[in-house]
């Protein structure tokens, strides 16, 4: 170990501290296989706290720095620090020569992507854009907010892994620990979701949820038959990801509850006892060999391993509708306990460059910021030749050409500029033949990805002899037939049964569920049951029918179990059981006292009235307070649900507005705000679950703490998740503001709830009803 001393420019002060092996060095040790070399591209200083990067269509590495890492879990702190630099290496010998900084003005940078004219940036709570429309690595202007709402919980686990998929989609995922309620600024329209992998169209402006549910995921790929793969850390790491799947989750429920059980890892081994290695299996980046430069690699699948220091290599044999994965052997062993190597990219040379960490921490509690260490190395075999490459400059016939490389590299980013530049009747045409001539299916498959991103005439691809194109016409939506052959092809269409009609669903279902060869496969029947789920409470008799035509049991069992779980019930009476606090508006004059046989008076500012036919309790600037007792608080190991019905005139900007608190003067707080954005919020101490944007007219509101976390829902529905926390201060209830602050609200109270309980969703949905 050796101590360095480093003056760092852009960080505060000298970073003193044992920094282990010096950046060169560290790449001297690290084991390969034989005629594979290490090079140290990049270590610090000139690289610091790298966390995310790219590589563009040049074969210059965008790097992401991120100071806001503030360890250990979470939340993290946004630093306005982070950078995004770019990288070159004009001789190719391993090592850059030059490099710039595009930005340096962001936080928490989490995930990096180019195209279209920009960078992509995750960065907490929003995925950004920004613009550098004349390439000149300058950006155009402020970065642009797509999406917000992105949770900030757990910094291991927010938006990560960006990647154009094969579909023209930008792809990327979530980890389990952090509650999002994603949508575009403003909007009420957002999606709630925790472990999930998702994507949004750089055109269409359409975000979706793709897959939810694995662990901590940090990387994923897809494979020359654009079936994409992914790992996780801390339960079972490996993953054939189907759009609509529903995987097994380290922690929390699945959003639906009906789901009854999830897909499992596909992996035949585990990490933490291979070659008697012990102390974790945490993993960190996934690559695919998708070129022919490296000897026996094409199509071996890289995953980073964090707590054994390096890169594993792993294969998939097909296996039914889906794939079994093998575990090959070590690629790379950094022989150094500081290499946290957690993201790959391939460069045009196919190369492999790996972004370094570093760090003696391995999974929590990593080093302040002002301990700046970072490396990235590249990994070549034999002596790459230099790819002299600038694909924007290129024709489109020649980028066309280029969906036949051997290379994988070529044909992703050629297909991405061709997506940019828009329809062209020749692109098509010559795409169209090549469909038509090629001999090998997975030229086939670039020539259909490409016609589809360009907006191109796709051919008859469901009746088409190979398995792999008919799938693929089921993905992208040419039809859904009732039945297939091939499992493959059946898997597809499991899978669209979740994007179909529910009129439509019932006589596929029955066509896929009439298979009792897919009895035992590990997709099929679960891919089918959820896109059953939900007929079933609205025929109950064609749901018995179709559960007795089925040959597979496991789906007729769950059909049965949800029938026996009900309907959803609207005027299912909500039990008062476990009620601590009920406040009704009729007959308010002034002290409002509970309905309930507690005496409790709220002392303070409001006044009596209606709106909107509702007897409600208006105010304009006054509280009502009263005293706390222990059936007001609660731990984070308690449930609780707290209602309201809130009138607003009209939307409510610029500050926060207390609702309905407990003990804001004195914390662990909680309760309902309209924060300064405008959006309902379910709020505590050091945590928060946004909602769509406040609007006017009356509202139902629920907070709810159960086992599982934090809800909150907007007229019966769930907006927003969050995690479990205390909700123990032991100061005022107050309707209208918190206590201790200046955060009173314009509007009207109606009737107002407090359970020491989680009440049910449908027990929710019975109080909001108008």
């Amino acid at each position: 170990m050796i101590l360095l001393l480093l003056a760092l420019s852009g960080v505060e002060g000298l970073a003193l501290q044992d920094l282990g092996t010096p950046p060169a060095e560290a790449a001297k040790k690290m084991s390969v296989p034989p005629g594979f070399k290490v090079t140290l591209f990049a270590g610090e200083p000139d690289i610091r706290q790298p966390n995310a990067f790219c590589v563009d269509d040049r074969g210059r590495l965008w790097v992401a720095e991120n100071y806001s890492y503030t360890g250990p879990g979470g939340p993290w702190k946004p630093s306005g620090r982070d950078r995004i630099l770019i990288f070159e290496d004009v001789d190719n010998d391993g090592k850059f020569d030059s490099s710039k900084v595009f930005h340096d003005k962001l936080s928490f940078i989490s995930g990096l992507e180019i195209g279209f004219g920009g960078v992509w940036v995750g960065s907490p709570p929003n995925l950004l854009f920004i613009p550098d429309q004349d390439g000149d690595d300058k950006p155009d202007g402020e970065p642009q907010v797509l999406l917000d709402g992105w949770g900030n919980h757990d910094q291991h686990e927010t938006l990560n892994s960006f990647m154009w998929g094969p579909d023209g989609w930008l792809y990327g995922w979530q980890g389990v620990f952090v509650h999002s309620n994603v949508g575009k600024p403003g909007s009420a329209d957002r999606k709630a979701l925790t472990a999930a992998m998702w994507r949004y169209h750089p055109t269409k402006k359409s975000f979706e949820v793709f897959a939810e549910g694995t662990s901590n995921p940090w990387g994923f790929d897809y494979d020359d038959h654009g079936v994409w793969f992914a790992e996780a850390c801390v339960i079972p790491h490996l993953w054939h990801m189907i759009q609509g799947g529903r995987y097994q989750r380290q922690s929390g429920k699945h959003p639906n509850p009906h789901t009854y059980d999830d897909l499992k890892t596909i992996a035949d081994h585990k990490h933490d006892g291979i070659q008697g290695r012990k102390g974790g299996h945490a993993h960190g980046g996934a690559r695919f060999v998708l070129h022919d430069l490296w000897p026996d690699f094409r199509g071996k699948y890289l995953v980073g391993t964090i707590h054994h220091h390096g890169i594993y290599t792993e294969a998939f044999e097909r296996k039914g509708s889906g794939y079994a994965g093998k575990h090959v052997g070590d690629f790379l062993m950094a022989n150094d306990p500081l290499y946290l190597g957690f993201n790959h990219e391939f460069g045009p040379d196919g190369s492999l460059f790996v972004i370094d960490w570093y760090d003696p921490k391995t999974c929590h509690g990593q080093t302040p910021e002002h301990v700046a260490t970072g490396r990235i190395y590249r990994i070549s075999y034999g002596d790459p030749k230099k790819a002299d490459v600038d694909l924007r400059k290129a024709s489109s016939s020649e980028l066309v050409k280029m969906q036949l490389d051997r290379n994988d590299w070529f044909v992703r980013h050629a297909r991405r500029i061709l997506q940019e530049r828009g329809p062209d009747p020749a692109v098509h045409a010559a795409l169209l033949d090549l469909f038509k001539t090629h001999p090998d299916v997975t030229r086939k498959l670039r020539a259909i990805w490409a016609l589809h991103v360009t907006e191109g005439p796709l051919p008859d691809l469901l009746s088409h002899e190979n398995e792999h194109v008919r799938a693929w016409g089921v993905q992208l939506g040419t039809s859904v037939p009732k039945d297939d052959p091939s499992a493959v092809v059946r898997l597809a269409i499991a899978s669209a049964l979740q994007r179909l009609p529910l009129e439509a669903r019932w006589d596929v279902a029955a066509a896929l569920l009439a298979h009792e060869e897919d009895v035992a496969d590990h997709n099929l029947p679960l891919m089918i049951w959820y896109g059953v789920e939900p007929l079933v409470p609205t025929d109950t008799p064609r749901a018995l029918k179709l559960a007795a035509g089925a040959k597979m049991p496991i789906v007729r069992q769950y059909i049965t179990r949800r029938i026996a779980a009900g309907m959803p019930v609207k005027a299912r009476a909500v039990a008062a059981d476990g009620l601590a606090l009920h406040l009704k508006p009729e007959g308010f004059d002034g002290a409002w006292k509970e309905s309930t046989s507690d005496p409790r008076t709220f002392d303070g500012k409001a006044a009596a009235g209606e709106k909107d036919g509702r007897k409600s309790v208006l105010f304009s600037g006054g509280t009502l307070s009263t005293r706390s007792d222990p059936s007001l608080v609660f731990t984070d190991k308690d449930a609780f649900t707290l209602t309201a019905w809130v009138w607003l005139e009209g939307p409510q900007k610029g500050r926060w507005r207390g609702l309905v608190t407990k003990s804001r003067e004195e914390g662990p707080w909680y309760g309902l705000w309209i924060e300064p954005a405008g959006r309902w919020f379910f709020g505590g101490q050091n945590t928060g679950i946004p909602g769509p944007a406040a609007e006017k007219g009356w509202h139902h509101l629920a907070a709810v703490q159960d086992a599982a976390g934090r809800k909150l829902y907007l007229d019966g529905k769930v907006v927003g998740e969050g995690p479990k926390a205390q909700a123990s201060g032991p100061g005022a209830f107050t309707l209208g503001g918190a206590g201790g602050v200046e955060e009173s609200f314009q509007g009207a109270l109606g009737e107002i709830r407090l359970y020491r309980k989680a009440l049910e969703a449908a027990e929710i949905e019975k109080l909001a009803a108008p």
